[in-house]
């Protein structure tokens, strides 16, 4: 199961009532993410972040019908992700059968929030000036991943810490 802290912003999107992530404490930090709606080019935007190792996602232009749908579209885009990461497909199987079950919960990580917020000033960035279409979105994932260094993550990429976490 995946226990998906989110802003009041993507709840309201969801049309869903956030759970008490007190009842999900035993639920091992890598399957805990974090999420929030960020508009870029007038357009809305799902960002995703693992609260274990960092590890990002942002959806970019996303409708209402994928909202309804958050689960499967956030499965297979994480599946395209780790394809994207070149993750061992060891790694990618274990977190995808562990993606079985969402549930969504108010936020309580605000390390994982403020590396969020490092992200959102990178892809904002990174769109700056272009038009939607002419926005690179797995070049923008793949920075975010794999190139991207974050202080809490002890000056690491989030795809070095996911891998470690596996190898340890």
């Amino acid at each position: 199961m995946f226990v998906i802290g989110a802003t009041q912003k993507l709840a309201k999107e969801l049309k869903k009532d956030l759970e008490d992530p007190e009842q999900y404490q035993d639920v091992s930090k890598i399957y805990q993410w974090h999420a929030n709606i960020i508009t870029v080019n007038r357009r809305k935007c799902l960002m995703l972040m693992n609260n274990k190792t960092g590890l990002n996602l942002t959806l970019f232009g996303l409708r209402k019908q994928q909202f309804e749908n958050i689960e499967n579209v956030i499965k297979g885009s994480l599946n395209q992700l780790f394809q994207l990461l070149k993750i061992d497909k060891g790694i990618s199987d274990h977190m995808l059968e562990n993606a079985s079950g969402f549930a969504f919960t108010k936020t309580t990580n605000r390390q994982t929030l403020g590396m969020m917020n490092q992200v959102k000033a990178m892809v904002e960035d990174a769109a700056d000036g272009l038009e939607y279409e002419a926005i690179d979105a797995e070049e923008i994932n793949y920075i975010t991943n794999a190139e991207l260094i974050y202080g809490p993550l002890r000056y690491s990429t989030p795809v070095e810490t996911l891998k470690d976490y596996f190898e340890n």
